[in-house]
């Protein structure tokens, strides 16, 4: 597989070396996979839905009621959101399981591109829902909060939303790249001692334990993948919600005191 990326890039397309083509292919390949599973969910529905395309409905069922329960009624405005980052990091983490594929997620780039569109798409929400004095000022707090701490409480709580993004990319960056490290030692492992696994004791144990342990670690690979796509999910929709219940609250308490 890298030897055939090499090829295709041989003439330097888009001016990327093949590090960065490999990733790019890998990234298209992610979207070809999930808006192909998009495809084939929603392709000619019946009451008796085939295996693909009830694991599709499960899931996005399942997606859809959890989004319903942390955000509250506004929850369809972001649906789309949470599905679609679902399933394009789900797919990208289990690629790197692949025999010669890689998983883009395990690029620090493309995990900070996803979590600054969380970020873009919670600052917009709340931006066009209450506007930017509101939006601004529910980082000092409700009426309730003297007026002294409040400057002190924006900062605090400003960094804080600035900093999800961070947490958020190598949160998701760091468990995929240890993942595919791991994999890529034991291929390593099992390379080296081959040629004399059938002359050396030692080179016989290490190849079986290599050999071992590998179903292990795609195990637990794909219930890696499978966490840190919910988790950055789950933190996605906490976002959004927080953006916009803050705004709500804020408003009602407003009212309640005027």
């Amino acid at each position: 597989m890298t030897e055939s990326i090499e090829y295709i890039n041989k003439f330097n397309i888009l001016g990327l070396d093949n590090h960065y083509f490999t990733v790019l292919l890998m990234m298209l390949l992610d979207w070809v996979i999930v808006l192909t599973l998009f495809a084939i969910g929603s392709a000619k529905p019946t009451l008796k839905p085939k295996k693909t395309q009830n694991l599709m409905e499960w899931a996005v069922k399942f997606l859809t009621d959890y989004a319903d329960d942390i955000i509250g009624p506004e929850a369809p405005k972001y649906y789309g959101l949470i599905v679609t980052l679902f399933f394009y990091i789900l797919i990208g983490n289990l690629m790197g399981l692949i025999p010669g594929l890689v998983s883009p997620t395990a690029n620090l780039s493309v995990t900070v591109a996803l979590a600054l569109i969380v970020f873009v798409y919670e600052w917009v929400v709340g931006l066009i829902k209450k506007g930017p004095v509101k939006f601004f000022a529910h980082y000092m707090g409700g009426p309730d909060i003297p007026g002294p701490i409040k400057p002190v409480l924006f900062i605090v709580e400003f960094l804080s939303d600035i900093s999800r993004p961070v947490s958020l990319s190598f949160r998701l960056f760091g468990n995929i790249m240890a993942k595919e490290m791991l994999l890529g030692v034991l291929v390593m492992l099992v390379l080296l001692f081959w040629p004399t696994v059938f002359k050396d004791a030692i080179s016989a144990t290490l190849f079986g334990v290599a050999g071992i342990l590998r179903p292990l670690i795609l195990w637990l690979g794909t219930l890696i993948s499978v966490i840190q796509a919910s988790v950055f999910t789950l933190l996605a929709a906490t976002y959004i919600a927080g953006s916009v219940q803050a705004h709500d609250e804020r408003e009602e308490h407003e009212k309640a005191h005027a």
